[in-house]
């Protein structure tokens, strides 16, 4: 049921925001086409299933919630395309980024090369997620369009201003800052404050955003919409510790990005972290050495996994996702038992599972 819900979810949404007329002005048209593209291109759509689901799950009509939902995945997909420009990632889901694609649109169109095409790129990525911000925030004005009140319909957009902006743009700036600070200074709990900002924050609001469309209130501390909240929030992390456990011992056909890029960004995940504290002073300085090379070879991969596996710190990691998931649970075990809920319940057993 769980993946048949998905699909449906992801259908529903897939039209409302391809039918929706807000890039259709948008010129020159070549930016019109990378607005459109990301939010386009599908996907599982969890986000708005949170939002749908969590709706349901109190009493609302899941339809209500529809442009809300759509604006969870719009919001989401113009962090994505900035995050890709910071990562200068060319490839999501085996298929160009924002920055790549208009790069090499500036060499087809405008016969550009080198750093003029990279500029290009990167410019008109940039402008790209701006407009998408814009786009979400337009989506969920129109939730009024569906029987929101304009009170409510106003108070979730201010919060998606002063809560989910400004608190995941920080957690993307610390994600940015973090390397360069370096992994032997950073500790458990700002690595996990990190996570989040970053991606936490927004499943946090597509669950309360459900909840409060279904109970007509946007009082953050009635136990229900708290208790989504929560429960999303900890999905969030444990859907984090799942992406950096996947970055080094996933499948990469699967996985959709080089396995081995944190070790290449040196980046300071909990794994890592939790890597060198363990480490004998010899084994903490051969996994330092194997941080921020431009290239890996499948014997430095194995390397590095074995590091971490024998310190500990990748059963440290896969058991605070699991602890996450059952915080999760337990939240969840407080609302009403209907079959929204075993959706929600179901979608916890698959962020623990996942392998793409």
């Amino acid at each position: 049921m769980f993946i048949e819900e998905l699909k449906n979810i992801a259908a529903q949404i897939d039209t409302v925001i391809r039918e929706d007329a807000f890039p259709a002005t948008i010129e020159p048209a070549f930016l019109r086409d990378a607005v459109r593209d990301y939010p386009c291109r599908g996907g599982k759509r969890l986000r708005p299933a949170i939002v749908l689901w969590s709706c349901g799950l109190l009493g609302g009509k899941p339809e209500s919630a529809t442009h809300a939902a759509a604006a969870a995945e719009i919001f989401h997909n113009w962090t994505l395309v900035h995050d890709d420009i910071i990562d200068n990632d060319d490839f999501r889901r085996g298929q160009p980024t924002t920055h790549a694609a208009l790069r090499q649109f500036s060499c087809d169109t405008y016969k550009l090369d080198g750093n003029a095409a990279a500029k290009f790129g990167a410019d008109f990525a940039i402008l790209t997620g701006d407009l998408q911000q814009a786009w979400a925030n337009s989506m969920l004005l129109r939730s009024v369009e569906a029987g929101v009140s304009a009170e409510l319909t106003l108070k979730l957009a201010l919060r998606m201003q002063d809560f989910v902006n400004r608190e995941l743009i920080s957690g993307e700036a610390l994600d940015v800052e973090f390397p360069l600070i370096g992994p032997e200074k950073l500790s458990t709990e700002q690595v996990n404050r990190m996570l989040y900002l970053k991606t936490g924050v927004l499943l946090q609001f597509c669950a309360e955003t459900g909840a409060m469309i279904a109970l007509g209130s946007a009082d953050r501390e009635q136990p229900a919409i708290k208790a989504l909240g929560e429960y999303a929030s900890d999905a969030g992390i444990a859907f984090q510790y799942r992406d950096d456990w996947l970055g080094l011992y996933g499948d990469q056909e699967k996985f959709g990005k080089p396995i081995g890029s944190d070790l290449a960004e040196a980046k300071p995940t909990l794994m890592l972290i939790k890597a060198l504290e363990a480490l004998s002073p010899q084994g903490k300085s051969e996994l330092l050495s194997l941080l921020g090379r431009d290239s890996y070879s499948g014997q430095a991969i194995d390397r590095a996994r074995f590091l971490i596996r024998d310190s500990g710190a990748e059963d440290f990691v896969l058991r605070e996702s699991e602890s996450r998931i059952r915080n999760a649970h337990a939240k969840l075990m407080t609302l009403p038992e209907n079959p929204y809920r075993k959706l929600l319940e179901e979608l916890l057993a698959y962020l623990i599972g996942r392998t793409v």
